[in-house]
């Protein structure tokens, strides 16, 4: 089964899975006990009481061996997180790759790019443009767009910005949702300086005045209300606490 799991932070985008992933042990995993020295055992044993006073006096010495040891934890973990990815994407596949999301490319591709995002999210904001880019080069895979407006509590707008977001996705398609995704990243307006009236300026090319009304019902009812439900509960059980995250995925459990 082939699969990949990634999230981006800070334009570094960290493989959570379906890579070839190798750990090079340190010194300190591989080391046979023999090259202690046949004096610093006889040591050890022999004063068992002094050991932690030796090792504390060492490490104080040879603080290269704490770094050492601190990145191989730090390996460790990333290893146990991209194994647990994988387990979550393959248990939730099927909400992944829901239909109801919006989505763009053909219905039927084998693979699937899956991105979690905030209108207000600076960082989803810079990655925009390179997922447009994606798009265009990969016209046989589909990407679909989980609006997660995690910045809501903080900037009401960006709650606004994903329900015009599903509104758009409903009632146009999947092209002219695309349209406007990038529109309103366009702008350049995050963390809190984007306002209602930006949304509502470019939401009049996308919907009619009474879809625009629908919006406003979507904040606690109706298909749009119940869709960023999904996605929220979607994000918590993928452990997702940030924006963006994506989730590269084929389309056919059997691979």
């Amino acid at each position: 089964m082939y699969y990949h799991a990634l999230k981006l932070s800070r334009l570094a985008m960290l493989t959570l899975a379906g890579v070839a992933v190798s750990a090079s042990a340190t010194a300190a995993d591989s080391a046979p006990t023999s090259q202690i020295g046949p004096t610093a055992e006889a040591y050890i044993v022999s004063h068992p009481d002094k050991v932690g006073e030796v090792v504390a006096t060492y490490l104080a010495e040879h603080p290269e061996f704490l770094v050492a040891a601190s990145e191989t934890l730090h390996q460790r973990q990333q290893i146990a997180q991209q194994q647990a990815y994988v387990q979550l994407a393959l248990q939730y596949r099927a909400e992944l790759l829901s239909s109801s999301s919006p989505s763009v490319g053909p219905s039927e591709a084998k693979a699937a790019v899956v991105m979690f995002f905030d209108y207000q999210c600076s960082w989803c904001s810079k990655m925009a443009p390179v997922v447009e880019n994606l798009i265009k080069a990969n016209p046989d895979t589909r990407f679909i767009f989980k609006e997660f407006p995690i910045f809501s509590s903080r900037w009401p707008v960006s709650g606004l910005a994903a329900r015009v977001g599903e509104q758009v996705w409903l009632t146009q398609g999947g092209a002219k949702y695309l349209d406007w995704h990038n529109a309103l990243y366009a702008t350049g307006k995050v963390e809190g300086a984007l306002t209602e009236h930006d949304v509502y300026t470019l939401a009049q090319h996308y919907l009619t005045p009474t879809q625009l009304a629908a919006v406003k019902e979507a904040q606690s009812s109706g298909a749009v209300h119940d869709a960023l439900l999904t996605n929220q509960a979607l994000a918590q059980h993928m452990d997702f606490s940030g924006t963006p995250a994506f989730v590269v995925i084929t389309s056919d459990a059997r691979r």
